[in-house]
């Protein structure tokens, strides 16, 4: 029987170990998860575009029902804000100790309605996606020289309390839908291949 010298048999259990291994620059699930996952660590952060603050609602727009002045009485009521009137036709509304702990620091992303992605400082968020299971992805193409594809999948996330108050989910729709459809719904996310694996891209498919 022939046999390995002490080199080649020493050598043989990294070649085998390496030709097993699964590299993070292949699309599929594993790599694709966790990128989804290292992506909504950093960018999960679920927000109601509250940005700046204390926000003034006055008699003419409390008349003409606009969002802030439905919305803002909700707020107050589950304790995330304070009312104070500043003038005859004039109340404003300022974050409580108990809204503070959910006005997030950090820059943030949304999308104007002609579909461009800008940042902005800030936000009143109501909790965090985490990546549930990976549906499925396109096949990758390159698109100026970048590797890239569009993975779906589904999400878990944890709420804040004050999201299960039924006002809130009356006058806050899309803070319901994302928070009761929590593993059901299947949201997509743009991912790139770098030179360390696949990254999500902040950006919309």
């Amino acid at each position: 029987m022939k046999k390995l010298n002490g080199w080649a048999a020493l050598c043989l259990p990294l070649f085998l170990f390496a030709g097993c291994s699964t590299h993070n620059d292949e699309p599929n699930r594993e790599n694709f998860t966790s990128a989804v996952s290292k992506f909504l660590d950093a960018h999960g952060d679920m927000c109601i575009g509250k940005v700046k603050w204390p926000i003034d609602i006055t008699k003419d727009e409390a008349n003409e029902h606009t969002a802030n002045s439905l919305q803002l009485p909700v707020l107050e009521k589950v304790g995330l804000v304070s009312r104070q009137q500043i003038s005859d036709s004039t109340m404003r509304y300022t974050l409580s100790d108990e809204g503070k702990k959910y006005y997030l620091h950090k820059e943030l992303p949304s999308m104007s309605a002609n579909g461009t992605v800008t940042m902005h400082e800030g936000d009143l968020c109501y909790g965090k996606l985490h990546v549930d299971k990976v549906i499925g992805w396109e096949p990758p193409h390159t698109v100026d020289g970048v590797e890239r594809t569009v993975i779906t999948y589904t999400y878990t996330i944890d709420p804040a309390p004050w999201t299960k108050n039924a006002d809130v989910q009356r006058v806050f729709p899309v803070v319901a839908m994302v928070v009761r459809s929590g593993g059901t719904l299947q949201l997509k996310q743009v991912v790139v291949l770098k030179k360390d694996g696949w990254v999500g891209e902040i950006g919309y498919s």
